[in-house]
């Protein structure tokens, strides 16, 4: 491989921006008409004069949710005075396969006790938590006392076993569920001591951000309650804001824009802010580019190309090449690094038509392979009048087709949908 094509693979990593890249990020806001979402956010955090704030976040998989909730942490950590933020990012600890609080709890808990020794040196133990915790291990068959122990050495092994083993999460659950509120009570102890230590160090306060939990999987639950999504956000709703500090979780989209909405902005004090698609192209049934958007992604490929000193012309055979990956994104910003990638591997450097097409016929298979035929008739009529129709019966199917992207949300001024461009393709039409 060519040293070339080495810095531009690397260049276009799908993953979210962190705190150390804010030189490769671009604004999005007036390709995505939603008002900063960020900052209402923050605002609200700064606003509730000490009291605890627990708010939601939705997006599609890849609208770039990750990188703003970064951002997020950011304004927090800079303002005056500074909030510490531990990002606690779900999927290190939990199997998103199968998401209940007790081991949201402990993830949270693990990952603020880590991120506090990490950052500032703070060591914070067990407290009112210990009983509990070697309650666990005892049930998972190892024997850990937690008597002077830093807690997150201790909940490192707990952690790993509720992630890797379902029965050990079955105990796990068994035996804590009755003991929730305990459970919780102990949790805050430790909170407030976090706390207590970050005001010596000058801070304001604690806030907790919870990624990753808008790709738990989405299926009926078990207990009866309507899907995992409903299950988690609705049903656990006393337990995820009954923390003493201020937390945002992110959340699947298909919940925001369900018949239980009016039930989460109830229980939440307030609608749920969404990340929405970055608006490339006009709506149905008048389809062109939308400039703005067009040009907010032309600068997030040029920012990455600078950084890695890579030319245009050494990656693309021309700006309608690049346009064209720009156009099949969609306005997904993950999609468009992944659809960059694919062409890269695709053929020789720079990237010709043939190595977009064949990166674009990879990513309607896969589209292909995931729905079903029942999807079709809402697909065509979202690409026809850029509208969701929801009924009692297709709601499940609407859901679907939110969570796995194969129809988009903008909004601009007007909220509309479109179908994902790799949907649109002749592959993707043919095996229909």
């Amino acid at each position: 491989m060519t040293d070339v094509f080495e810095r531009a693979y690397k260049a276009f990593d799908p993953a979210p921006l962190s705190a150390a890249d804010s030189n490769l990020y671009v604004d999005l806001e007036p390709a995505r008409g939603e008002g900063d979402v960020v900052n209402r956010l923050a605002k609200r955090i700064r606003g509730s004069a000490g009291e605890p704030t627990c708010q939601l976040l939705a997006g599609h998989h890849g609208s770039g949710k990750s990188t703003e909730l970064r951002r997020l942490q950011g304004l927090l950590e800079r303002g005056t005075p500074p909030i510490f933020v531990v990002f606690c990012e779900a999927k290190s600890d939990l199997d998103l396969n199968d998401v209940d609080f007790p081991e949201i709890l402990i993830a949270l808990v693990r990952q603020m006790a880590a991120q506090l020794k990490d950052g500032l040196g703070i060591s914070l133990k067990p407290g009112y938590i210990k009983d509990r915790l070697e309650r666990i291990t005892d049930l998972l068959g190892r024997k850990v006392a937690f008597d002077g122990m830093d807690i997150n050495t201790g909940l490192v092994e707990i952690s790993a076993a509720i992630k890797s083993s379902p029965d050990a999460r079955f105990k796990i659950r068994e035996a804590l569920e009755p003991d929730t509120s305990n459970l919780l009570f102990a949790a805050n102890d430790i909170i407030s001591k976090a706390k207590s230590e970050l005001t010596k160090r000058g801070y304001g306060d604690l806030a907790i951000i919870v990624d990753d939990l808008d790709k738990i999987v989405l299926r009926d639950h078990r207990s009866g309650a309507g899907s995992t999504a409903e299950y988690l956000f609705i049903h656990r709703h006393a337990q995820l804001a009954g923390f003493q500090c201020h937390v945002a979780y992110s959340m699947p989209l298909a919940l925001a824009y369900s018949a239980q909405e009016e039930k989460i902005t109830n229980l939440y004090g307030g609608r749920v802010p969404v990340i929405p698609m970055t608006k490339i192209s006009t709506p149905p049934p008048r389809r062109g580019p939308y400039p703005k958007g067009v040009e907010c992604f032309r600068q997030m490929i040029a920012r990455r190309l600078e950084a890695a000193q890579v030319t245009p012309g050494d990656v693309f055979a021309g700006d309608k090449i690049r346009d064209q990956l720009i156009k099949l994104s969609g306005g997904q910003p993950r999609e468009l690094m992944i659809l960059i990638r694919e062409a890269l591997i695709g053929g020789d450097l720079p990237i010709h038509q043939a190595a977009v097409d064949r990166a674009a016929r990879e990513g309607a298979r896969a589209y292909a392979r995931q729905l079903l035929e029942e999807h079709v008739a809402i697909v065509r009529q979202v690409a026809k009048t850029g509208k969701l129709r929801r009924t009692a019966g297709n709601d499940q199917l609407i859901r679907e087709l939110l969570d796995s992207r194969a129809v988009l949300q903008y909004v601009n001024k007007i909220e509309w949908y479109g179908v994902n461009p790799l949907i649109e393709l002749p592959t993707f039409r043919q095996s229909r």
